[in-house]
């Protein structure tokens, strides 16, 4: 906390503000009429693509109605209906999944679909970039000035700002 001085001169905590986070907003795919697992799909190593389309078992959870609880089942769902769940598990362990020459927006999209689209500060980003980028391969090391403007003017991926909804 932060001591504010007012007029009165009584101070007054302020707390300090939270870093912006961001996230790929699923339903501005809708909204602009394109899809989102389409999209992501386009991000899938050749193997995964390859097995689109096909039926594989899967565990989907469900509300069981006399417990009200959530269980897992078994069943039959096609290849790549999760598509964050397929590049979590396969395509972002490729050595080649985001690579120098990736475009730095392509790349902090392909950083969300990793990660199961958790809402992110600029600053973890950032550090998630170097996971499959070194130091030494990163332009200008991607400035947080730099993703920031990206991020905020982005017009093509669905990246906002994650916001709570009270």
């Amino acid at each position: 906390m932060t001591d504010v001085t007012l007029t009165d001169n009584e101070p007054v905590d302020v707390a300090p503000a939270e870093p912006a986070r961001f996230f790929i907003d699923t339903n501005w795919y809708e909204g602009q009429g394109r899809s989102f697992r389409a999209m992501a799909q386009g991000r899938f190593c050749p193997a995964c693509t390859a097995k689109v389309g096909s039926t594989v078992e899967d565990r989907v959870p469900v509300v069981e109605k006399k417990s009200n609880r959530v269980v897992f089942e078994t069943r039959d769902v096609a290849y790549g209906d999760q598509p964050m769940a397929v590049i979590r598990g396969c395509c972002s362990k490729q050595r080649n999944y985001i690579t120098p020459d990736t475009p730095l927006l392509e790349a902090v999209f392909r950083v969300f679909l990793a990660t199961g689209n958790q809402p992110a500060t600029i600053e973890r980003i950032r550090e998630q970039l170097g996971d499959w980028i070194s130091p030494r391969d990163r332009p200008h090391n991607y400035a947080e000035e730099l993703i920031a403007t990206l991020l905020m003017h982005d017009r093509g991926y669905g990246l906002r700002e994650f916001a709570l909804v009270t």
